[in-house]
C-alpha cells in the first residue's frame, strides 16, 4: 500500500504537471522557466527539483502521462454499445472530453507528435526521443480501426490509411474548435462520426433530418 510520503510525492509531481502543462501551453516551452512551474504550482522551487531533474525532464513526463491518459480514453470498457457506430461514439466522446480538460496539453502534445510527426524543434527538444506513450495512442486509434474491420462496419482498406484518416479528422476538428474557441469540443463527436463513416456526400437520409 502507499505509505503518506508516496501520496504526498504523487500529489506534488501532479501539481506541477499541472503548472507545467499551463506554462509552457502560454509562455513556450523555451520561454518557461522552473521557477516559473514552481510558482503557478504554488511549491518551492527546490520542491520540483527534487521530482525533475530538468526543464526537459517535466516536459517528457507530461508529455507521457497525458498521453497516456487520451490512450486511456480509447480503450475498451464494460457496458459498451454493440454496434461499432455507438462504440465509436462513446470513445470519440471519451477521448474529446479528456482534451476539453487538457486543451493546454493538446497544443503542446500536438507539436511533439501526437497526431503526427513530432517538429524538428520539437525533436531538438527531447533530443531525438520519442515519447513512447504517444505511440500507444496512435496504436490504440489502430485497434479501434481493425474493431470496425472486424465487424464488418469499415471497408476491408488498408487498416494504416484508416487510421490515418480518422486520425486526420480529429486533429482537423479539435484544432479547429480550438481556434473557433467553441466551448465544447466533445460536442462535435457526432459529426466526426457521422463524416468518418458516412462521408460528407448528401444522402435521402441525410435530406430527411
Amino acid at each position: 500500500m502507499p505509505t503518506r510520503r508516496d501520496e504526498a510525492r504523487a500529489l506534488f509531481r501532479n501539481a506541477i504537471l499541472d503548472a507545467a502543462e499551463a506554462v509552457i501551453a502560454d509562455r513556450g516551452f523555451h520561454a518557461a522557466r522552473i521557477h516559473d512551474i514552481s510558482e503557478r504550482a504554488r511549491i518551492a522551487v527546490g520542491t520540483v527539483y527534487n521530482h525533475f531533474r530538468t526543464k526537459e525532464d517535466v516536459l517528457r513526463a507530461l508529455l507521457e502521462e497525458r498521453s497516456e491518459g487520451l490512450r486511456r480514453e480509447l480503450m475498451p470498457v464494460p457496458g459498451e454499445p454493440e454496434s461499432f457506430e455507438k462504440k465509436l461514439a462513446v470513445r470519440l466522446s471519451r477521448v474529446l472530453a479528456y482534451v476539453d480538460r487538457h486543451r493546454s496539453f493538446f497544443l503542446v502534445a500536438l507539436e511533439h507528435g501526437l497526431f503526427g510527426a513530432a517538429s524538428a524543434t520539437a525533436e531538438a527538444t527531447l533530443h531525438g526521443k520519442p515519447v513512447r506513450q504517444m505511440a500507444s495512442v496512435k496504436g490504440a486509434i489502430a485497434a479501434l480501426i481493425q474493431e470496425g474491420i472486424a465487424a464488418g462496419a469499415l471497408v476491408d482498406e488498408d487498416p494504416a490509411r484508416l487510421t490515418r484518416f480518422l486520425t486526420g479528422t480529429m486533429k482537423g476538428f479539435i484544432l479547429g474548435s480550438l481556434q473557433a474557441g467553441l466551448p465544447s469540443i466533445q460536442g462535435e463527436t457526432p459529426v466526426i462520426v457521422d463524416l468518418f463513416l458516412h462521408g460528407a456526400a448528401r444522402s435521402p437520409a441525410r435530406r430527411k433530418r
